[in-house]
């Protein structure tokens, strides 16, 4: 009895969630990796006074009576706060449905490419940093990382990649 490999979009939208990961373990290591900074960029963004915006980002302070960066920095905690809701997303779905893994590297080729889309559309100037902030550096890199790991998410391992199946847990008869 011979089964079809799953199609590309099946394996980013599985019809069951579960922890049955078939892809490449380099492609769940390197999300294990990354969620390191983006736990801290998380809770820098959601619970620091100036939410980064100053001091990490080194977007200058603005003048001005009421004071504008109060506003400013609201709005980068809200972003801070669903950068921590997807935060948990990742943690869930690496200790539960690691299944989903390819739809998370999808999610964050997403994300990256709605950064470079704001930035087109709002361009903020050397006249508004007092040094290019870490962002800047690290959208690219997150761009490449998350292309390749999401084709090696996809990527069904061979035999001999295959974990072994666990003691007393039934298998096919080929």
């Amino acid at each position: 009895m011979t089964t079809s490999q799953p199609s590309f979009l099946e394996k980013l939208f599985p019809r069951q969630a579960n922890n049955d990961y078939q892809g490449s373990p380099a492609a769940l290591y390197a999300f294990c990796v990354l969620l390191l900074p983006f736990t801290f960029r998380s809770f820098v963004h959601f619970l620091k006074d100036d939410s980064g915006v100053h001091s990490i980002a080194s977007i200058l302070v603005f003048p001005g009576d009421p004071d504008p960066n109060v506003v400013i920095h609201m709005y980068s905690s809200l972003w801070g706060g669903q950068q921590f809701i997807m935060l948990l997303l990742y943690y869930l779905v690496l200790v539960r449905y690691r299944n989903l893994l390819p739809l998370l590297w999808l999610i964050l080729i997403l994300e990256t490419g709605f950064r470079y889309l704001t930035g087109s559309l709002h361009p903020m100037t050397d006249a508004h940093y007092t040094y290019r902030p870490p962002g800047a550096y690290i959208n690219l890199p997150i761009l490449t990382l998350s292309s390749i790991m999401l084709y090696l998410s996809t990527r069904t391992r061979n035999a001999k990649e295959a974990p072994e199946p666990e003691a007393g847990s039934e298998q096919p008869i080929s």
